[in-house]
């Protein structure tokens, strides 16, 4: 029996579940709560939490991606 080839998650998408960023160097805080459901105009996205008010939205990764780490 042939292998299956498997679809896997983007790493950039898996392993930053549960990271703290912020848009930007100085802007409001956000957690990567996985990958997104649908895309953000044709990219790759993740779900991610707004922290202040609470938004839940799709996010493009490259975006995310280049977004620091919260201190």
């Amino acid at each position: 029996m042939a292998a299956q080839p498997q679809t896997e998650v983007s790493p950039s998408r898996k392993d930053l579940t549960g990271t703290l960023k912020t848009f930007g160097p100085s802007g409001p805080m956000y957690e990567v709560l996985g990958p997104a459901e649908r895309s953000v105009q044709g990219k790759e996205s993740v779900t991610i939490r707004v922290f202040g008010t609470g938004e839940v939205t799709a996010y493009p990764v490259e975006e995310m991606l280049q977004d620091p780490e919260a201190v």
